[in-house]
């Protein structure tokens, strides 16, 4: 839970460099709390799709 408030954080200064799909997705997953199923259902991708944008999203927060 911690690591998702600092992200939300993070993602609160950064968010805006990421492009619009980054942002739905991430914001679903770190502020809507939605499941990986239910964001691929949403955005009409794969399960690991999702998974891979929060993995590359989270992994450039953490960069700067």
């Amino acid at each position: 839970m911690e690591d998702k408030v600092r992200l939300g954080f993070l993602y609160d200064f950064y968010g805006e460099l990421f492009d619009e799909r980054q942002k739905r997705i991430y914001e679903s997953y770190i502020i809507e709390d939605m499941s990986l199923s239910e964001i691929a259902e949403d955005e009409d991708i794969s399960r690991q799709g999702v998974h891979d944008t929060i993995k590359r999203c989270t992994r450039k927060l953490n960069m700067y």
